[in-house]
């Protein structure tokens, strides 16, 4: 099927609007099998901003003068929603849930330069869990791919079977190091602004309970992004791939620990509960030099 373009922007589409419009898609009844067009988008001539870039940064707690990998991904996430929220797109966005990411970069975005950053969507896949889609995202210069990611997103379908539990991972064969730190209770206030998200899940308890949660959860690419912001000194190298899997959410406040191993030319790492057991998300870095 050939790609569905949409017509080009010039300025970053405004969330609040989207967010609206992303409200408005819980009427939507794709079915079991709904056909998801490949809608594409391009905004042109776009140049990340040192302010923006510092603000993230900090709140993040990654090194000072860093452009993280995963910045280029939160800038881009209004494209995301603004393909998601076209009329002949049949999901709704409200409950779909973030699964995992593959950021591959060839070198470190600069701030100033001018980018055509694109987002498509990718292919579809019915799964026991309902149908995952891929959204793939590309920052241009002269036409060349510098900065691509692969984001993989779940639209539930009640299944009619469940299936048995996940087995446990191995035991790594190497020593493991151990960071613990805490997550504060408005994290997810604070982060909102700087990426753009303002979904109720990250907010309050009280918006949080209304979408099934307890409390409010960490937004998955904040959990990430700090967790480079502790990996980064340690291993002092730019990663040309990040690839994350999310688990299970992180309740606010929380209490984690940080677990990394260096494995080959990357580090394995993951986020886990201090308490209960849990993982909160997998990922790996490579090409560290």
């Amino acid at each position: 099927m050939s790609a569905h373009v949409l017509p080009d922007l010039v300025t970053p589409p405004a969330t609040g609007g989207l967010f609206w419009k992303a409200a408005r898609t819980m009427r939507r009844k794709p079915g079991e099998s709904p056909l998801i067009p490949p809608l594409s988008v391009t905004l042109k001539s776009f140049a990340l901003q040192g302010e923006h870039v510092e603000a993230y940064n900090k709140v993040c707690e990654l090194p000072e003068g860093t452009l993280a990998i995963t910045y280029p991904q939160v800038v881009a996430a209004p494209l995301h929603m603004h393909v998601m929220t076209q009329p002949n797109f049949p999901l709704p966005l409200i409950g779909i849930v973030h699964l995992r990411n593959v950021i591959s970069q060839k070198a470190s975005l600069s701030i100033g330069v001018p980018y055509d950053v694109r987002v498509q969507i990718g292919e579809s896949r019915r799964t026991k869990l309902g149908i995952e889609l891929d959204l793939l995202t590309d920052y241009l210069a002269d036409g060349e791919s510098l900065w691509t990611a692969v984001t993989t997103v779940l639209h539930r379908i009640k299944a009619k079977e469940r299936s048995g539990k996940a087995a446990a991972p191995a035991p790594a064969a190497v020593t493991a190091h151990y960071i613990p730190f805490s997550v504060p209770e408005d994290i997810g206030r604070r982060y909102a602004p700087v990426a753009s998200d303002y979904n109720p899940i990250h907010l309050y308890p009280w918006t949080a309970k209304l979408l099934g949660f307890d409390r409010a959860i960490a937004h998955g690419m904040w959990s990430v992004a700090r967790s480079l912001g502790l990996l980064l000194p340690a291993y002092d190298g730019v990663p040309a791939r990040l690839s994350i899997q999310f688990k299970q959410p992180l309740l606010l406040p929380g209490r984690v620990t940080l677990k990394h191993i260096r494995a080959g030319q990357g580090v394995d790492f993951d986020l886990l509960a201090r308490e209960g057991g849990k993982t909160h998300l997998s990922g790996r870095l490579e090409g560290l030099v």
